[in-house]
């Protein structure tokens, strides 16, 4: 069993499809923000960076539990725990670590910078910061764009973690005044990925832990 500490952001959709799409079993315990759950000395413990999301694996390594934090690596060890979504070729393995790292360096953080400006874009001294995250939100998005041009998926013929990581922060756009629209490559492929049946429960399972979260 992996519990599963969580939260209802983009960073912790890409586990639960992950953990879906494996089938590996979880419980999920919500780590709050709001009332600072995060902070907590028992949650640290698990993640010192204080943040979501992070995993305990019970079965970990030599059968002893495991903490793993940072969204990437924990997608890189449920690939490795379950053989699932780790291609067999070293050349396709790296092409997934490569596209799985950009997206850690760049949509993962550069689409909240753009969108955290974007909502305060009517605020004069933010004139400058929008524009820089934005235009560099948007040429991140220009990279993906080229990419799934020439390739079905962001790493290659075949779905991988960098796929599911790269996902839910595509469906955010919006907030930084960008739209799928101006990107075919990126739609067609959003499209595609957003009708696998355990990319649409975790969907379902992130309204869940609103729903928990606001109770």
């Amino acid at each position: 069993m992996i519990d599963f500490y969580c939260w209802r952001s983009g960073n912790n959709r890409k586990i639960f499809i992950m953990l879906e799409e494996t089938g590996l079993p979880y419980a999920r315990h919500i780590v709050n923000l709001h009332k600072g759950e995060q902070k907590r000395p028992e949650y640290r413990a698990i993640n010192p960076n204080g943040k979501v999301p992070a995993i305990l694996d019970k079965d970990g390594p030599g059968g002893k539990p495991f903490r793993v934090f940072e969204s990437g690596a924990i997608l890189i060890y449920l690939a490795e725990k379950s053989g699932q979504f780790h291609p067999t070729g070293e050349r396709q393995w790296f092409d997934v670590m490569q596209w799985l790292m950009f997206q850690m360096a760049g949509p993962g953080a550069l689409f909240t910078e753009a969108t955290y400006f974007y909502e305060r874009k009517d605020e004069p001294e933010m004139a400058y910061p929008l524009e820089r995250y934005t235009k560099e939100a948007k040429r991140l998005l220009e990279v993906m764009e080229q990419r799934l041009g020439v390739s079905e998926y962001i790493a290659g013929e075949s779905y991988s973690i960098a796929d599911m990581a790269l996902w839910p922060h595509c469906g955010t756009i919006g907030r930084f005044g960008a739209t799928l629209e101006d990107y075919p490559n990126i739609h067609r492929w959003f499209d595609a990925v957003g009708t696998r049946p355990a990319v649409r429960r975790a969907g379902e399972i992130i309204d869940e832990v609103r729903r928990e979260a606001a109770a």
